[in-house]
């Protein structure tokens, strides 16, 4: 975690909106877990990392949050949350 807050550091000094989020702070606990575990070798994580597992994560995540958000709003009887076509469409 104190190299992804150095990373976030220097990421800031370039730009005041390149903040470390959640996400980045969660693959490198994840990253930190593994290794303080002393369950895995390095070319274990490596490949933990190169596989994709860290997305997973990230996607795992997500799906969780949009169905809260489905169920929040069936519980509060509303409509699902449909974006305007002329939004999301790129052909004419």
């Amino acid at each position: 975690m104190e190299y992804a807050v150095q990373v976030e550091t220097y990421t800031l000094s370039k730009a005041n909106n390149l903040v470390l989020n959640v996400d980045g702070a969660i693959g490198s606990l994840f990253l930190d877990l593994l290794a303080g575990s002393g369950m895995f070798s390095k070319q274990e994580i490596d490949e933990i990392v190169e596989i994709g597992y860290l997305n997973g994560l990230f996607v795992l995540a997500r799906s969780i949050g949009l169905i809260g958000h489905t169920f929040d709003q069936k519980r509060l009887k509303q409509p699902l949350y449909r974006h305007p076509w002329e939004d999301v469409l790129y052909t004419k």
